[in-house]
């Protein structure tokens, strides 16, 4: 893992990275666009149709989680 990935897997958290790991870009920024991420990266139902529980908790994390914006308000990060 290269030394910038370690420091942008430490703002995001581990759990938020592993969902956003190939859209954050090497300065830690992820478009504002996320919410298409998850639902294209998470399912919402795990093979029985029950909840996933990773779903939830992603967006909860993502709601809950103080971000900055970039200059063109495009881009996220979390505040470092």
């Amino acid at each position: 893992m290269k030394k910038t990935e370690i420091k942008t897997e430490e703002l995001w958290g581990e759990d938020l990275y592993n969902v956003f790991a190939h859209y954050i870009n090497e300065e830690g920024w992820l478009t504002a666009e996320w919410a298409d991420i998850i639902e294209k990266e998470v399912p919402r139902w795990d093979k029985n149709y029950n909840d996933n529980p990773e779903y939830k908790n992603t967006y909860s994390r993502m709601y809950n989680t103080e971000f900055e914006d970039n200059e063109k308000g495009d881009m996220i990060r979390p505040f470092a």
